[in-house]
């Protein structure tokens, strides 16, 4: 079984929250240290499995995928200061997670389905936007160092469900016409150069994570 490149990043990003965990500690991005474990089991399970067992790894991908959008959500909502934008990206995640179960429930959960995935996408794009737009409305923000962890991570989600939903969107235009890149399917190649990007900023955030100073009452 020969290791994907994205692992060795998933690993790297998980090192480096287990090394970062004393300034995470208390605060809502320690939740990366068993996020990050869960994502490098879950996916060096499926691989296992994929090789040795069964091809059809798809439930272990649907699991993380809810798994993965309800800790993002959860990651955003956090950074995010305005009640409105908290309230949205709660109703939205809630929203999504019991659709995906309630669709999941009349269909299939074995087998991978791109276009539940794809409206998780949108969603993370969607809340990221919503973080951009508080951060560049909110003078007080624009000079907190914590932020930048906020943008990196916000930027990062951007970056990687955007381009996962596109690629999704276009999965059986890519398979009919089969494009490839490096003798690889394009569908599969993005998003694994797309998670170096996402796990490499996430490291760099939890590495310039700082913690907002809270102001004194009497100012």
């Amino acid at each position: 079984m020969t290791l994907s490149i994205q692992h060795y990043f998933e690993f790297l990003s998980l090192l480096t929250a287990l090394l970062c965990i004393g300034k995470l500690k208390n605060s809502f991005l320690i939740g990366f240290v068993p996020y990050l474990f869960y994502i490098l089991v879950i996916e060096l399970s499926a691989k296992y499995i994929h090789f040795n067992y069964s091809p059809s790894t798809g439930w272990i991908y649907n699991i993380s995928n809810l798994i993965s959008q309800g800790f993002y959500a959860f990651i955003i909502y956090n950074f995010s200061t305005l009640t409105s934008h908290k309230k949205a990206i709660k109703i939205l995640a809630i929203g999504y997670i019991l659709f995906a179960l309630i669709y999941f429930a009349f269909t299939s959960f074995t087998i991978l389905n791109n276009n539940i995935i794809s409206i998780g996408g949108i969603f993370q794009v969607t809340f990221a936007c919503l973080y951009f737009y508080e951060y560049l409305k909110t003078d007080t923000l624009s000079n907190e160092r914590h932020n930048v962890s906020g943008i990196l991570i916000a930027f990062s989600l951007l970056l990687f469900y955007a381009g996962i939903t596109i690629c999704l969107a276009l999965y059986n235009y890519i398979q009919l016409h089969n494009l490839t890149l490096f003798d690889t399917p394009l569908y599969r190649l993005i998003p694994r150069y797309l998670s170096i990007i996402l796990y490499t900023t996430i490291s760099i955030a939890l590495i310039l994570w700082k913690k907002p100073i809270k102001k004194s009452s009497s100012q």
